[in-house]
């Protein structure tokens, strides 16, 4: 199982990396809409599982992505960054219960919109502001998937005490302590490597660590959902990973704060 996870992560992380580096920023937005709409699909099945609402969603999700385009950046990430902050409250909060909120198919909908549609958006403008070197893009990659690898890693050898035992059971305070230094090592050497005077080598650093603790709510919660409708991945689409929403759901949490971040130190 290790095997073929770690090479479905190799095979997807290179045919990713290129699509972002060699399509032009139209490419990329189909390309990650695509992605998004497959992960819009496998969400509605842990809403609600009736044949009619499971592809509505996807559609929904489109229209609503195309929406998006037509706000300002800043507000979309600022509306998803408040929402996760409630997630987060949903998660470590009511543990595995359903909130008052959350117990309706209807909102899990709008909390499908809000996880994928901001990340999607927010993913186009970093490839926007350079078309040719979607560095920024990559440097968020990077951190997401250094926080998720060292966490996975480190949680085996080194796991006792588990983070949040009636969400995801597998998953150990320890891994994620490792997996947050690891984001900040990568985030520490990317504003260095990259110049970016607003942030320097500290700012980096601990940007790197609060995208990796953005990135472990967005994998809770998912587990969560999937917890709730008692199956273990959102879909088979990935050898040894399960869904698309398996994949990203870390990631989906990390792209508004990082989008909203660079906005507001004015990184280009």
């Amino acid at each position: 199982m290790l095997k073929e996870r770690l090479l479905t992560a190799l095979l997807a992380g290179v045919a990713l990396l290129a699509g972002l580096w060699f399509l032009d920023t139209a490419g990329v937005g189909v390309l990650l809409g695509v992605v998004t709409l497959l992960a819009a699909y496998e969400w509605s099945g842990l809403a609600m599982r009736r044949p009619s609402a499971r592809l509505a969603f996807p559609a929904l999700a489109a229209l609503f992505g195309w929406a998006s385009l037509l706000l300002p950046l800043s507000a979309v990430m600022a509306v998803a960054i408040i929402w996760w902050i409630w997630a987060a409250g949903e998660v470590f909060w009511f543990c595995d219960r359903v909130s008052p909120v959350w117990r309706y198919a209807e909102v899990k909908y709008l909390s499908g919109l809000l996880i994928l549609v901001p990340a999607w958006r927010g993913c186009l403008a970093l490839k926007a502001q350079d078309p040719l070197r979607p560095v920024l893009l990559i440097w968020l990659l990077a951190m997401v998937w250094a926080a998720d690898s060292v966490a996975y890693f480190a949680g085996r050898a080194f796991g006792r005490r588990r983070l949040a035992p009636r969400v995801s059971p597998g998953k150990t305070v320890e891994g994620a302590l490792a997996g947050i230094a690891g984001a900040a090592i990568i985030g520490g050497i990317g504003a260095s490597w990259l110049g970016i005077s607003e942030l320097g080598t500290g700012g980096g650093a601990l940007l790197g660590a609060a995208v990796a603790m953005a990135s472990i709510v967005g994998d809770l919660l998912e587990s969560k959902a999937k917890r709730l409708v008692a199956v273990k991945d959102s879909g088979r689409l990935l050898p040894g990973h399960g869904g698309i929403l398996d994949r990203i759901d870390a990631l989906t949490a990390a792209v508004p704060l990082f989008v909203w971040t660079m906005r507001y130190l004015g990184v280009r």
